[in-house]
């Protein structure tokens, strides 16, 4: 896959379009212009928390915080 895609620009463009931009709404939701943490895991730590906090106040949004905490505990 890597070997087909790397000469084939215009689906290189393609697939940065359509992955860039969740992360990019979700760093800078929380202020995070750029990642603090060096390496692939520690990296993938980071923006898991990110998605983890920015789904929460989702959900906080859509139901509210009594129906979200029941949903927790049961």
């Amino acid at each position: 896959m890597v070997v087909r895609i790397k000469d084939d620009i215009p689906t290189q463009k393609l697939r940065l379009h359509l992955s860039e931009h969740p992360f990019g709404t979700v760093k800078w939701y929380h202020g995070a212009h750029y990642l603090l943490c060096k390496g692939i895991e520690k990296a993938t730590a980071e923006l898991g928390l990110s998605f983890l906090a920015y789904n929460f106040k989702r959900a906080i949004n859509m139901v509210g915080t009594k129906k979200l905490l029941a949903a927790i505990r049961a």
